[in-house]
């Protein structure tokens, strides 16, 4: 029997989609020839077992060429260096798929796992921005659009409700990535000012 494992904290996800949300998360096409995607977990509060997986970060690349039910032609996940031995193993099999839940699904899309590559992590969220860096593999900045100089408008974000796997109660800020640079196990993105959003999530498993 698996052990039983939750994590819950904040995360964004950014794409080269022209649209957001980005249509693949709906099981559509992708708007241009493929998608190119990333998402990235704070885990504020996690166990796998007696495991705790407090406060370690985890990202995924996933290189979609048609649409995501057709499946997923590479993944990778890009782990948090500072994890201990039990707390890698932990993070491999819950964003790996091989511990069930959301990920266990997803893993069985997947044609080329390139499995997990180590880095250490900056991650900042506050709702309005979002960004990351994990070593050379992930370099990504976003957050919510802000509008042009001189409308007298203030910046606000604005929780879309709505469908999305990924997100906690389906609530999200919907956003631009400013750019998504990513290079990890031969998965390499370079992708600018297209889509990304940002919210809560909460998993667990088998």
């Amino acid at each position: 029997m698996a052990d039983k494992w939750q994590v819950q904290g904040t995360l964004f996800e950014a794409c080269n989609c022209h649209s957001s949300p980005c249509p693949c998360a709906y099981f559509l096409d992708p708007t241009g020839d493929d998608c190119r995607t990333s998402a990235v977990w704070h885990i504020e509060k996690g166990s796998m077992g007696a495991t705790k997986l407090d406060g370690l970060n985890v990202a995924g690349l996933w290189y979609i060429p048609e649409s995501f039910t057709k499946g997923v032609d590479k993944s990778v996940v890009i782990a948090d260096e500072k994890a201990n031995t039990a707390q890698r193993k932990a993070l491999a099999a819950i964003f790996g798929g091989k511990a069930g839940g959301l990920f266990g699904g997803l893993s069985k899309m997947v044609k080329h796992d390139l499995g997990v590559v180590y880095a250490k992590f900056e991650y900042k969220n506050d709702g309005k921005s979002w960004s990351v860096k994990a070593g050379d593999t992930l370099d990504v900045a976003g957050g919510i659009i802000e509008a042009p100089p001189g409308f007298g408008i203030e910046t606000m974000p604005r929780v879309a409700q709505t469908y999305d796997f990924l997100y906690e109660k389906m609530e999200k800020t919907v956003g631009i990535a400013d750019h998504l640079r990513a290079n990890a196990a031969g998965v390499k993105f370079n992708v600018k000012r297209r889509s990304s959003s940002s919210g809560r999530f909460r998993y667990e498993g088998p």
